[in-house]
């Protein structure tokens, strides 16, 4: 099975075929609506499929594209073995006609946010024909970053250690906008005062290795990491650290929970469902869950490392 081939099958037999069912249908069918597949929690269906263009948005968590972005989401695989999975489902024949999608759409579908507001984040705008596109990426300098760095309770300099100022445009147009830039994948995860999401394709965790390090640190994602640092601003990690960019990633962390040189891995993920699902994941998948710590109880009362380093209780 090819690329276009894979692309012709519905995403909502697919999804049928994983067991999943629409909770509500908009527009004469068009838009059909599911209890996220890609993420625990989701109580109020924001899972949304396109029938019409055969494309999905995840409102929860801001990500979207094609039935291979889909299940490269929900198996933790590349393209390859996405193709393979998707031939074995028989779901694809001849007769199928291709989506009606615009031309050039990739992975990375559910990074294409515009950055102009949140609001237009949960109001579906992300779904654009191509991603955003990486402009430039320098030291960290620009006024209205630093200034959010602080509100957030980030130290500067521990900042400058780990981020990078990243410019960024959408296609076919001659603005650019500006944000933080953390290195996760084949991309930045990007954060400003009003945009959250992905610049490029293929996001993955990131790895900071430590000569000779014992113990592994996990965090969700960098903003607690470096909430965690910014705490009592030590040179630097107590030990080798792992930030997963999104509790869906958590599969791709478990060669590094089992590499053998950690004797002790700590689990600093977010007080919510979808941090203690990642977490009892993560506990039942590894090879020597007796070495791994739950870290969640000593910040208790707060969603994250980041809401506890600025005091705010849920």
């Amino acid at each position: 099975m090819n690329i276009a081939q894979a692309k012709c099958i519905p995403l909502a037999a697919y999804l049928e075929r994983q067991g999943l069912s629409p909770q509500k249908s908009r527009m004469g069918g068009r838009e059909l609506w599911y209890h996220s597949p890609i993420r625990d929690g989701d109580k109020n269906p924001s899972f949304k499929v396109d029938t019409v263009k055969n494309l999905w948005f995840d409102h929860g968590a801001a990500t979207g594209g094609t039935i291979l972005d889909l299940v490269r989401e929900i198996c933790s695989c590349d393209v390859r073995d996405a193709l393979q999975h998707l031939e074995k489902t028989g779901l694809y024949s001849p007769a199928l006609s291709a989506p009606t999608t615009s031309a050039g759409i990739s992975r990375g579908a559910a990074r294409r946010s515009d950055p102009v507001s949140e609001k237009q984040i949960s109001g579906g705008e992300k779904e654009k024909s191509a991603a955003l596109e990486l402009v430039d990426c320098r030291p960290l300098e620009h006024p209205a970053l630093l200034q959010y760095l602080t509100k957030r309770g980030i130290d500067h300099d521990i900042a400058r250690q780990y981020l990078s100022q990243i410019d960024f445009k959408a296609p076919h147009s001659a603005g650019t906008y500006f944000a933080l830039g953390y290195p996760a994948g084949g991309g930045f995860e990007a954060r400003n005062a009003l945009f959250k999401g992905f610049i490029g394709t293929g996001k993955a965790v990131t790895f900071h290795d430590k000569p000779d390090a014992t113990r592994l640190q996990v965090f969700e994602g960098f903003m607690d990491f470096l909430s965690y640092l910014s705490k009592d601003k030590p040179s630097q990690p107590v030990g080798a650290v792992l930030v997963l960019n999104s509790t869906n990633l958590w599969r791709r962390a478990l060669p590094y929970i089992n590499d053998p040189r950690f004797e002790e891995v700590r689990l600093y993920l977010d007080n919510d469902d979808a941090g203690a699902a990642a977490s009892r994941k993560l506990f039942e998948n590894a090879q020597d869950a007796a070495k791994l710590v739950d870290m969640r109880s000593y910040y208790a009362g707060f969603e994250d490392l980041n809401a506890w380093l600025l005091g705010r209780k849920s």
